[in-house]
């Protein structure tokens, strides 16, 4: 800003307060200013400038020291102390010399110093430099202002957001399986925690006539609401028990629902996805069917984590039976499943990546690990399946510590009755399961 111009042209914009007893200086003074281009309103002690600055909007103070009731300091006190008021530069005339007039000053919140008698070429400049400072702080004031402006439509608009994460997450624990069950007379246990509001795992079962149960696990790549209403979605397909409305039934010979082949229904999805999906989202997955009555198991297992065996005695053996590729990741993927078999009283554990790269400083590369989840789940082989899974999810946070879990963790889990006979594997496609 150039505040040099002779003719003063700026500074008209800049209301400049005279205070001091002596009429003749303040005419003195005020004659330069109005010359100078300043508006310029004067006041004969500190009390009556208060007044005035109480009613009017000043810039700039000149005040004189020396003044009977309210002296020069203590003016600057005063004005330091209006309330909302915006920033009021302060010049104070003294002929007083030494380090400690200057700090007397300074304290009471005087910005700037000139000596009696006035050299109005100095008192020019002062007043110049002043205004620049003026200047500088009511834009500072202004870019605050915008500022807070600013930050108070971000904070509305964040509880705006917050109040639809709950409701979303609200919605998806509605969705969610319960912790525990029985379906076809076998104990069925579930775990889903979410690392944000929502999440993008999905864990569940259902019955498939009286002697059979469907299990899967999900994980959709990614975290936040995207992939929460995908994972809600693919739930969807095998909520219904129905073979017209869930993905995985099919209906038998006898006209009674019977399971698809998990390949089958894997490449489904795939196909289902690759169709509909307008962006590179993709998903893994683990679906196992279990035949009750003998303990056998059907799994594809595409991109997940591999599936958990635990015995009665606390062993634990991983099994990547059926491994295949991502579902939506490749509309070419291709899918396979394995077999497995389950003695009485051992227990399937499908499970999502969050668990084995949980954060502790024991595992491998800062990660729990295969190994450390297998040892987390060895003693809970002696708990009842209600409690498995609640007892993993406190054991997770134990070896956490204070590294914080920052993705999802599901699991489920399901305990072969003991009323399964073992017999040999039934061929590939065997009777029971049926493709679409």
């Amino acid at each position: 800003m150039d505040v040099t111009d002779a003719e003063g042209t700026g500074r008209e914009r800049f209301h400049v307060l005279i205070v001091d007893d002596s009429a003749t200086q303040r005419l003195l003074l005020s004659a330069h200013l109005r010359r100078w281009g300043f508006k310029v309103t004067e006041a004969p002690n500190g009390l009556d400038a208060l007044e005035i600055l109480r009613d009017q909007p000043i810039d700039l103070v000149l005040t004189d020291w020396v003044m009977p009731g309210l002296d020069g300091p203590g003016l600057c006190e005063a004005i330091r102390g209006l309330p909302d008021h915006g920033f009021i530069y302060v010049l104070i005339l003294t002929s007083r010399t030494g380090s400690a007039a200057v700090s007397d000053g300074l304290t009471a919140g005087a910005d700037d110093f000139l000596m009696k008698p006035v050299n109005t070429v100095e008192l020019k400049a002062r007043l110049d430099a002043g205004i620049r400072i003026v200047s500088m702080e009511r834009r500072l004031a202004g870019e605050q202002r915008a500022t807070a402006r600013a930050l108070r439509e971000l904070q509305s608009l964040y509880s705006a957001i917050e109040v639809d994460l709950a409701a979303a997450a609200a919605l998806q624990r509605e969705q969610l399986p319960p912790t525990y069950a029985r379906a076809n007379g076998a104990e069925v246990a579930t775990l889903c925690r979410f690392a944000g509001h929502v999440g993008g795992d999905h864990v569940g079962f259902f019955e498939i006539g009286s002697d059979m149960v469907g299990l899967y696990s999900i994980d959709v790549a990614g975290h936040g609401v995207a992939s929460a209403l995908l994972a809600l979605r693919l739930a969807q397909y095998f909520a219904p028990p129905d073979p017209a409305n869930n993905i995985a039934l099919t209906l038998g010979p006898d006209g009674l629902p019977t399971a698809r082949m998990p390949e089958e229904v894997m490449a489904e999805l795939n196909r289902r996805c690759n169709a509909s999906m307008e962006h590179d989202v993709y998903f893994t997955m683990a679906y196992a069917v279990l035949e009750l009555d003998t303990g056998h198991v059907r799994i594809c297992q595409a991109g997940h984590s591999p599936a958990a065996l635990l015995d009665t005695s606390g062993n634990v053996r991983f099994n990547e039976a059926g491994a295949g590729p991502p579902v939506g990741l490749f509309e070419e993927a291709s899918y396979a499943s394995g077999l497995l078999t389950l003695k009485p009283g051992e227990r399937l554990i499908l499970y999502s990546d969050g668990i084995t790269e949980a954060g502790t400083d024991a595992g491998p590369d800062g990660m729990l690990g295969a190994a450390g989840f297998a040892g987390l789940l060895a003693p809970l082989s002696a708990r009842p399946v209600a409690e498995m899974l609640p007892e993993l999810s406190a054991a997770l946070d134990r070896v956490a510590g204070s590294t914080r879990i920052d993705d999802d963790v599901s699991a489920v889990v399901i305990e072969c009755p003991n009323t399964a006979v073992l017999r040999p594997q039934r061929v590939l496609k065997p009777e029971g399961y049926l493709p679409a």
